[in-house]
């Protein structure tokens, strides 16, 4: 019974972020709603959720191809059928967006630290510059934050996959916290035992392909386009410079 309220109060929590007029869509309905426009039985787009609006639906799609996945946001109107993919705007200026799915991006987290009462969400690449320049930076300033990162590879960073593997393969969340701590900020080669043939590309072990196969679902949530990628509780980008800015001032009052 606990779990059936507890669902039920997801559920509302949802639907309150919506406008009373939205209505989300049924999952079984999505497949009428392809027959409304061609460009949406195009194998390559998944139509993986929609809201009613008076006057049309918001999409959320999945276009496939052989680089990758992504999340479009599109715009059906229900009179015409006419289908648009891109931004939209209300008229107060607010960007109307498909709701991220807060269970896809927390089952993608790689491993959490810290006990601060503030949930950060940091997407990173273990050999991206700019992503070891911004662990230099914050340490010891994000002792308010628990923070959960998700690991992500770039793809022309070709050791990136070594350095994942050899972090996760830590026994638990902080052993893998001091392993990743030791490459972005100790430059440490110990990944480098893990590579069999530098001229191949890297394979992840099977356990670790499973925790990367929902990393990369969730940076696809997230709408990620580079690394380093920051996002609070409810999901929304805060740039490093404003988090680093209000992690001074803190420190400063304290």
């Amino acid at each position: 019974m606990k779990r059936i309220l507890y669902a039920i109060t997801i559920a509302m929590i949802s639907l309150i972020t919506l406008h009373a007029s939205d209505i989300m869509v049924d999952i079984s309905k999505l497949t009428d709603l392809k027959k409304l426009n061609v460009v949406l039985q195009d194998p390559a787009l998944e139509l993986k959720g929609a809201i009613e609006k008076p006057n049309s639906y918001i999409l959320k799609l999945e276009a496939r191809s052989p680089g990758g996945s992504q999340l479009l946001t599109a715009f059906l109107d229900k009179q015409t059928g006419e289908l648009y993919i891109g931004s939209a705007y209300e008229k107060d200026g607010k960007q109307i967006t498909f709701p991220r799915d807060a269970k896809v991006i927390k089952e993608g987290v790689s491993f959490s630290y810290g006990k601060g009462s503030k949930e950060l969400y940091v997407v990173t690449d273990p050999e991206c510059p700019y992503c070891s320049k911004f662990e230099k930076a914050v340490q010891g300033k994000l002792d308010d934050y628990t923070v959960h990162v998700i690991l992500f590879p770039l793809s022309f960073h070709k050791k990136s996959p070594a350095m994942v593997e050899w972090i996760l393969q830590g026994k638990d969340d902080a052993e893998k916290k001091e392993r990743f701590e030791q490459l972005m900020l100790h430059s440490s080669k110990k990944y480098q035992t893990l590579i069999k043939d530098a001229k191949k590309p890297f394979v992840y072990s099977a356990e670790v392909e499973q925790i990367m196969s929902k990393a990369t679902k969730a940076v696809m949530e997230l709408n990620v386009r580079g690394t380093p990628s920051l996002f609070d509780v409810s999901f929304e980008p805060i740039s490093p410079e404003v988090l680093l800015q209000s992690s001074v001032k803190r420190s400063v009052r304290k």
